[in-house]
């Protein structure tokens, strides 16, 4: 069976295309659900309306079914409560801050 700490692994190769940094370390990931060989990912955006979503989910789900014993993927969006730059995790932050974000 898949752990948290693989997905979460995984999910830190997933990049918002808009801010260079990814998704777990930005703090868009409100929960992660491993029931068998499914995974529930909820989460949201930086913005409600954002465009990257469904492209997103599909680089999520793509590359949580290469690891073994994923059958299924649902990353499900939701807008409460909205993303704000305190959900950064403290490595997200000391590198959006080398990178002259003001954060």
């Amino acid at each position: 069976m898949v752990t948290r700490e693989q997905v979460i692994e995984v999910l830190k190769t997933c990049y918002d295309p808009e801010i260079p940094l990814n998704i777990w370390d930005l703090g868009l990931v409100y929960d992660i659900a491993i029931e068998g060989s499914t995974v529930n990912i909820t989460m949201t955006l930086t913005a409600i309306g954002c465009p990257v979503g469904p492209w997103l989910a599909e680089d999520i789900r793509g590359k949580l079914l290469q690891l073994e014993g994923i059958e299924e993927v649902n990353v499900n969006f939701v807008w409460s409560p909205p993303w704000t730059p305190e959900r950064l995790t403290p490595e997200g932050r000391m590198a959006l801050q080398a990178m002259g974000y003001p954060v």
